[in-house]
C-alpha cells in the first residue's frame, strides 16, 4: 500500500471517529447544557465566562505552541515529550499562583466580587491540562482518533452528571466549575488508559530551544488571536452586566457548539495531513477543497437553519428567561458560516509551516477589529455581535489570500466550492423560518420545523446532484463496509 494511500485511509478513518466523537459527544453536551440553563441565571454564565477567557488566555502561555511543534516535527521522540511535559507541569504551576495573587486584582476590574474564588477554583484547569497535553499530542501525531471519541464521551457524561447534580442541589455556579475541571481529570485518565504514555525523568535544553523556537511563533499568533477574540467578552464585562455576557454566551453558544463538534473534527484531521503533504501543494489543495466542501455542505444548513428556529428554540430549551439571547444566537449563525472558511485557510498556512505569514495576517486583521470594537462597545452588546459578523466576512478575505499563491486556491475558488450547499442551505432556511410564524404548539412546531428543514436540504442536494452528498455517503458506506 502506498504512503499516499495509507495516509488517505488514515485521514478518513480518522475524519469517521471525530466526527462520531463530536456528534455524540454534541448531543450530550447540548443536553447538559440545556438543564444547567434552566436552572441556573445568566449571571452565573457570566461569572464562568470571564473566569474561563482569563484562563485560557493565560493557558496559551504555558502550551508555548509545544503542541503544535511537536505534531509539525518529523522526527519528535520520547525525549522531545518528556523535555516539553516537564517544562509545562512547572511552568503551569507558577502561573497559577500568579492568577492566585492577582484574582481580587482582575475582579475589581468587572466589579465582580464572587469572580475571586472562582477564578482561583477554574485557574486549576491549566495543571490538569499540563498535565495531559503530552498525551493528546501522541494521539493527534498518530491520527488515533478513536481515542478522542471514548476519552470525550466519558469525560462528558461523568462531568455533566457532577455539574448538573450539584446544579439541582443549589450550588449555583460552582456546579459550572465543578463540570469544567472533573471534565479535564476524566479526560486525563480516559486516554492515558487507552495511549499509555507517561514522561520520562529526562529533560533537554537543546531540544526545548529548538522547539520553543518553532512553537513560539505559534504561541504568538494563537494569543494574537485568542486575546482579541475574548476582547469582546472583556468588554461586554466590563461596559455592561455580567448577565449580558450570559446572553452574549448563550447565544454565540449552539452555533459555536455545531463548529467546534463538526468543523474541528474535520480541522484536527487535516492538519497532521496537511503537514505530512505540505511538499505537495496539489495535494494540500485537494485535501482543503474536500474539507471546505464536506463541512460547509454539513454545517451551513445546520447553521442557517438554526437562525430561522431560534426564537421556538430559545424559549423551548433555556425558558423565557433567556429570550434576550434569541438575535444574538441569529447573528453568531451568520458569524459562524464565514469562520468556517476562516479555519480551513489558517490549518493549509499551519500545516504547511507558514507560521510567519500567519502573523502578518494578524496585523492586517486586528487594527479593524480594534476599530470595530471601540464604535460597538458604545452602542450594546448586540453591536458587538454584528460587527464581529461583519469583521469575520472580512477575515476570511484576508485569510484565503495566502492561499492563492501556495496552493493556488483563490477565494472566487473557494466561494464557488461552497456556493451551492450555501444556496440550497439558504432557501430551507427561509422555508423553515416562515413555517415557525404558524399559530401552534410551540414544540410541535419546533419539530415541525426542523423535520421540514432537514426534508427539504437533503431532498434540493438530492434533486441538484451535489456532489459533496454523494462523496459524504459513498466514503461512509466504504468505511463501514471495511469495519
Amino acid at each position: 500500500m502506498s504512503d499516499t494511500t495509507n495516509l488517505k485511509q488514515k485521514t478518513f478513518s480518522g475524519l469517521f471517529w471525530q466526527f462520531s466523537e463530536r456528534v455524540v459527544n454534541q448531543l450530550i453536551s447540548f443536553g447538559i447544557s440545556v438543564l444547567l440553563a434552566r436552572k441556573l441565571m445568566p449571571e452565573e454564565f457570566g461569572l464562568v465566562a470571564l473566569a474561563g477567557m482569563f484562563t485560557v488566555l493565560i493557558g496559551i502561555f504555558i502550551d508555548c505552541g509545544f503542541g503544535t511543534a511537536l505534531i509539525q516535527k518529523k522526527d519528535a521522540d520520547n525525549k522531545d515529550f518528556s523535555t516539553i511535559f516537564w517544562t509545562q507541569l512547572v511552568f503551569s504551576t507558577c502561573v497559577y499562583f500568579i492568577v492566585f495573587c492577582t484574582a481580587p486584582w482582575f475582579s475589581q476590574i468587572f466589579h465582580e466580587p464572587k469572580l475571586v474564588p472562582v477564578l482561583r477554583v477554574s485557574a486549576l484547569g491549566m495543571i490538569v491540562g499540563a498535565i495531559g497535553g503530552m498525551q493528546n499530542v501522541q494521539v493527534t501525531r498518530q491520527m488515533a482518533f478513536k481515542v478522542y471519541f471514548y476519552r470525550t464521551l466519558i469525560g462528558n457524561v461523568l462531568s455533566g452528571i457532577i455539574g448538573v447534580i450539584l446544579a439541582y442541589n443549589g450550588w449555583g455556579v460552582w456546579a459550572l466549575v465543578a463540570q469544567h475541571l472533573s471534565s479535564r481529570i476524566i479526560n486525563i485518565f480516559t486516554v492515558y488508559f487507552q495511549v499509555r504514555w507517561l514522561p520520562s525523568f529526562y529533560f533537554s535544553l537543546e531540544r526545548f530551544k529548538a522547539l520553543f523556537a518553532v512553537g513560539a511563533k505559534f504561541m504568538l499568533s494563537s494569543l494574537i488571536g485568542t486575546a482579541f477574540s475574548q476582547l469582546r467578552g472583556y468588554l461586554i464585562g466590563w461596559k455592561y452586566k455580567s448577565a449580558d455576557l450570559g446572553y452574549y454566551n448563550r447565544g454565540e453558544g449552539i452555533p459555536a457548539l455545531l463548529v467546534r463538534n463538526i468543523n474541528s473534527s474535520i480541522n484536527s484531521v487535516l492538519f497532521p495531513a496537511i503537514s505530512k503533504l505540505q511538499d505537495d501543494p496539489q495535494m494540500v489543495k485537494r485535501a482543503i477543497r474536500r474539507a471546505i466542501k464536506t463541512s460547509t455542505f454539513v454545517l451551513f444548513p445546520m447553521l442557517l437553519g438554526l437562525a430561522a428556529v431560534a426564537d421556538n428554540l430559545v424559549v423551548v430549551l433555556y425558558t423565557e428567561k433567556w429570550i434576550p439571547a434569541i438575535p444574538f444566537m441569529q447573528v453568531f449563525c451568520i458569524y459562524e458560516c464565514f469562520s468556517l472558511l476562516n479555519v480551513a485557510n489558517l490549518q493549509v498556512l499551519r500545516g504547511m509551516g507558514k507560521v510567519n505569514t500567519i502573523l502578518k495576517l494578524e496585523f492586517y486583521k486586528k487594527p479593524v477589529m480594534i476599530a470595530m470594537l471601540i464604535v460597538a462597545v458604545m452602542i450594546s452588546p448586540l453591536a458587538i455581535a454584528v460587527g464581529m459578523m461583519f469583521y469575520s466576512f472580512y477575515t476570511m478575505i484576508i485569510n484565503a489570500f495566502p492561499n492563492r499563491k501556495f496552493i493556488s486556491y483563490s477565494l472566487w475558488e473557494q466561494v464557488k466550492d461552497v456556493g451551492e450547499s450555501f444556496l440550497l442551505a439558504l432557501g430551507m432556511a427561509v422555508v423553515v423560518y416562515f413555517i415557525g410564524r404558524l399559530h401552534i404548539n410551540l414544540y410541535v412546531l419546533l419539530i415541525v420545523q426542523i423535520i421540514c428543514g432537514a426534508v427539504i436540504y437533503f431532498s434540493l442536494a438530492k434533486l441538484f446532484h451535489v456532489e459533496s452528498l454523494e462523496y459524504v455517503k459513498s466514503n461512509i458506506g466504504k468505511f463501514l463496509k471495511r469495519k
